[in-house]
C-alpha cells in the first residue's frame, strides 16, 4: 500500500446532504473501523473505457479521477484503464459499498467524479447518478458503520471534540464542517505531530496519506471521536 504525502487541502470540500439516522447505527470497534477503511484503500478492480467520463451527462458535469481528471495528482493516485487499480475512486456525494461499486463498474458506470468548486456550490444537485464511488464523508460513514451517509457538518453531531489532536486514537477523525475529513490510523512521529490517515481524496481515491496535525489544526481541522466507537 502506497502512502501519499500531499499538500493539505483547504477546508472547503464536501457537501452537506442527507439527514442522519444515528439512533439506528450500531456501535463499532476501532479495529472494525480500520478494517473497513483498509478494505476500501486496498480494494482491487479493473476498468474499461466505458468507465471513463469527461463532460456533462444527465445535466450534471462529470469527470472521473483517471489521469486526465486527476487534477495534477501523482500517477499512482489516479486510476488507469489498462491494468489493475487499487483504491475506490472519489465520487462527489458517493456512498457506495465495495459491492455496489463493483456492480456499477461492471455495468459501465463512471468510476468516480472529482470535486469542483461548482459541485460544492450546487451541493446535492451535482451528485451524478451515472457514477459510482465514495466521497470523504461517505467513506467515514462506511468506516463507522452508519446507517445513513453523514456530511462533514453532520459528523459533529454524532461525535465529541477532543481537547487536542494529540488525543487521537485509531478510528478518530480530523474534520471540518462543510469541508474535508480524514480517518486517523496511527502516529508516525514520537512527538505526535506527524500521523498516518486514510481518506477519500477529492481528486483521487481512497488512500493512505501522511500529514502534520499542527498544520491541519491551523487550517481548521478539528479532532473528533465517534460517540459509538468502542476500544
Amino acid at each position: 500500500m502506497s502512502t501519499h504525502k500531499r499538500h493539505f487541502l483547504p477546508a472547503l470540500l464536501v457537501l452537506a446532504c442527507w439527514q442522519p439516522a444515528f439512533s439506528q447505527s450500531q456501535p463499532v470497534s476501532r479495529d472494525q473501523t480500520l478494517k473497513i477503511a483498509e478494505s476500501f484503500v486496498q480494494h482491487r478492480w479493473k476498468a474499461t473505457v466505458k468507465n471513463l467520463r469527461h463532460g456533462t451527462e444527465g445535466g450534471v458535469e462529470l469527470h472521473t479521477p483517471d489521469r486526465e481528471g486527476g487534477r495534477g495528482q501523482p500517477a499512482d493516485a489516479c486510476w488507469v484503464v489498462t491494468g489493475e487499480n487499487i483504491g475506490v475512486p472519489y465520487k462527489w456525494g458517493g456512498f457506495d459499498t465495495l459491492e455496489t461499486f463493483d456492480k456499477g463498474i461492471r455495468a459501465g458506470k463512471a468510476a468516480g467524479d472529482v470535486y469542483t468548486a461548482e459541485k460544492r456550490r450546487l451541493g446535492g444537485s451535482a451528485v451524478s447518478g451515472a457514477a459510482v464511488g465514495i466521497d470523504c464523508s461517505g467513506f467515514i460513514s462506511r468506516c463507522w458503520k452508519l446507517s445513513k451517509k453523514h456530511s462533514t457538518s453532520m459528523l459533529f453531531g454524532i461525535s465529541r471534540k477532543l481537547a487536542s489532536p494529540s488525543e487521537l486514537l485509531p478510528g478518530d477523525i480530523m474534520n471540518t464542517a462543510g469541508g474535508h475529513v480524514l480517518l486517523f490510523v496511527k502516529w508516525t512521529s514520537p512527538e505526535k505531530t506527524q500521523a498516518l490517515f486514510y481518506e477519500a481524496a477529492p481528486f483521487s481515491k481512497t488512500l493512505a496519506s501522511e500529514h502534520d496535525v499542527n498544520t491541519m489544526a491551523a487550517s481548521g481541522y478539528q479532532p473528533l471521536r465517534y460517540l459509538k466507537i468502542r476500544d
